[in-house]
This record gives structure tokens, sequence and C-alpha cells, in this order.
């Protein structure tokens, strides 16, 4: 892998085809923004806690009719913690330019890196058409255009019964771009407790929910239909807890080898991604703050934060390192209000052919304190130093190694 980097730089001057650049100024505050708890501009995750759910309800709960209700606990902890590998690869390489010694972490690095060299966008040849978009078209759009690219394998299988346009070509507009992924079944669960169908599966590892947006006659006030949909909310949302919920112990079932069993849904709006964990083996539910999908609201170039999100989360295998044992006393109590069918949940939840039984607004502000590992502190500072040093001259910086 090393030598082919080296290839490819060699290559790039001999054609005297200068790479993709991007501002290294944005580039290494978003990083910083992972390992930082200062409330103006972390990422955060703040852990969960089931106050009442219909998780065990008599003859089982489709995903569409989930009932659970939440509470925050007051504190919580910087995205990175969770991901200390993956932290440990992005700021060697962007403070040293030194490559990780495991060939499967190089593959995973040079994923991110051929992004930032590629378009970074979702290439619409109408950028007000994403306006017009429907949730799941956007979240198929997404998928091809950053979760796909930033994953080690493309492949993903969106919701057969899903609405909107279906084909082989993407939804772009862009004759030539084809879509990595198919449509096909993703449901999930047992038809005894909770159970459905999945909006995204990227590469069977990483269930992606669709934001539903409530139908509204016309816009509140004046306000661009973007606007309205902003009112709806990826917070706290009870179809993507249990989604979350059931699909780690799905993976559990499916990986019982893994070091963790901490398994990641994201969840994607209008304008806003989320991410969700739940650790099946110690019953601990987390959720992200919001981060900005795009740049702006025009040109559909993704965000760096949402670019960084979306790399450490669809290749969590390999870059998460599981819950802090600080978190693992912040239990959901899933286990507590599922106690009478968790042997269900346990052994007999399975992904794909799963059967349909006979029978049967407002996101609130949240600030916990939000704590950090000393070594998030030390990239902390380095990014910090980095910035420091930074001037007008050096604000572009290249991913070429």
């Amino acid at each position: 892998m090393a030598s082919e980097l080296k290839r490819r730089k060699v290559q790039r001057e001999t054609e005297n085809s200068p790479s993709i650049t991007y501002n290294v100024r944005h580039w290494i505050s978003a990083i910083m923004s992972l390992c930082t708890n200062n409330y103006m501009t972390h990422i955060s995750l703040t852990p969960l806690r089931i106050q009442n759910c219909n998780a065990t309800a008599s003859g089982g709960t489709s995903f569409s009719k989930v009932f659970c209700e939440t509470i925050h606990y007051d504190e919580g902890l910087v995205f990175g913690d969770l991901f200390q590998k993956g932290m440990e690869v992005l700021v060697n390489y962007v403070q040293k330019k030194t490559l990780p010694t495991s060939r499967q972490l190089q593959v995973v690095l040079q994923k991110l890196l051929d992004f930032l060299d590629g378009e970074r966008s979702i290439n619409v040849h109408d950028p007000q058409r994403l306006q017009s978009l429907s949730e799941t078209e956007l979240t198929i759009l997404v998928s091809n255009h950053l979760l796909g690219k930033l994953a080690t394998s493309s492949c993903y299988l969106v919701d057969k019964n899903c609405s909107g346009k279906k084909g082989h070509r993407c939804l772009c507009g862009n004759d030539a771009c084809e879509m990595t992924g198919q449509y096909g079944d993703t449901s999930i669960g047992h038809v005894e407790v909770w159970h459905g169908n999945l909006d995204i599966i990227i590469n069977n590892d990483l269930a992606v929910y669709v934001e539903p947006v409530d139908e509204q006659p016309e816009s509140p006030g004046g306000k661009s239909d973007v606007e309205a949909k902003l009112k709806t909310a990826l917070s706290q949302n009870p179809q993507m807890i249990a989604q979350t919920i059931v699909f780690s112990f799905v993976q559990k079932k499916s990986h019982p080898e893994r070091e963790h069993f901490l398994t990641p849904c994201i969840g994607i709006g209008s304008t806003e991604l989320l991410v969700m964990f739940y650790d099946s083996e110690h019953d601990v539910l987390l959720e992200s703050c919001s981060v900005p999908l795009f740049k702006d609201s025009v040109s559909g170039e993704f965000s760096y934060s949402a670019i960084l999100v979306c790399w450490l989360t669809v290749n969590y295998k390999f870059l998460c390192t599981g819950l802090l044992q600080s978190v693992k006393e912040y239990t959901s109590d899933f286990f507590v209000h599922a106690s009478e069918k968790m042997k269900v949940y346990e052994e007999k939840l399975k992904l794909g052919n799963v059967g349909w039984p006979l029978s049967n607004e407002g996101k609130l502000k949240f600030s916990p304190r939000v704590k950090c590992t000393p070594s998030m502190h030390e990239y902390e500072k380095v990014l910090q130093e980095m910035l420091w040093k930074l001037d007008d001259a050096t604000d572009t910086y290249s991913s070429s190694i």
C-alpha cells in the first residue's frame, strides 16, 4: 500500500497535474471537533435512558409503530473517544504524514484521501433539485456519493418498498453515474418483538435511517421547504432507536467474534445527520449531536464534519474501539424493559426474510457535560498548535502523500 501511494505521488508530479486541495484550517478544525470538549465546537455523544417503550408488546411491533420514550443523562463524551484508533490514524497523518502500519488501516485511510481528492459533493446539475428531493431520494444520493465512497465496500441495499424512483442510475441526474447499491429485502428483527424494514443497509454492517418529514400544506411563515423540514428531529427518534437496538443484536449474533458490540446507525435528514450507537452487550445507547450534512444550502458539497463522522462510522469495524469503561455505567435500561422477551432479542432476530404478524416535534436543546480522555486532549493540543502555525499562504492542503 505504501509503495502504491508513493507511485501515485510520483505519477501526479510527473504529469504535472496537482491534486485537488482543500482548506487546511477548516479541515483541522473539523478533526479537532471530534476530540475537544469545547461546547461551542465539539461533536458530542450523550447516553440515553429509556423510560418506557413497547419492545415487548403482544403480537410484536413494526418500526412504524414503535413507542420509545427516552431522557438524556447529564454527562456525555466526545465522538473521538469511541474511535481512538481512527483518531490516531487521522492525527498522525495530518501532523506527520505518517501512514498506519496495518494494511487494512492503510486501505481505510486511502478511502478518505481519495474522497478528499475527488468531488466531495452530490454532483447535481441543478443545485435547487436538492430541495425538491424526497428524504429517501436524498439518502440514496448520500449513500451513493458519500457513505459508499468512504466505506471499504461501496455495496449497499435500499428497501425495495421505498417510495421514489428506482433503477440502476444514480438520482443525481448524471447519466454516467450509476448506483453502487441495489434495491432488495432489508427486513430485520422478529415478528414477536420490534421488526420491520431498514431504509438502507451499507455492506451488511451499517443501518441508515431516513428522517420522515410530516406533510405540511404550506410552508409556515413563508419559510422555504428546507427550513420547514428542519422542524422534524432525528434526536431521540423512537424508530431510529428501535432500529439501532435491533441491528446491534443482529450484529452480535452474526459476529460473536468481534471485540465489542457497539453498533452504529446513521440518521439522514434534509440538512443534517445524526449517529446513534447501541451496545447490545452492555446495554448502552448513545446519541450524537446534530452534524451539518452540507457545507451550504445550495452547492451540495458535504461539510468536513459530515465527511469525518461518516468515514469513522462506516468503517467502525476497523476504527471503533468500543465503549470507555466510564460510559458502561450509563445503561439504557432496555434489558429491564425487554426482560420478558430478551431471549427473542438475543437469539431469534435476523436480517432478511422477516415476516409480518397476522394481528396486530420539536428538538429540545440539551448540553451535557462532555468529558474527554487524555488522548483526546493531546490530539486537540496537536491540532490547535497546527492551526496557530498556519498563515494565509498555507490555508490549502493536499491529501497527496
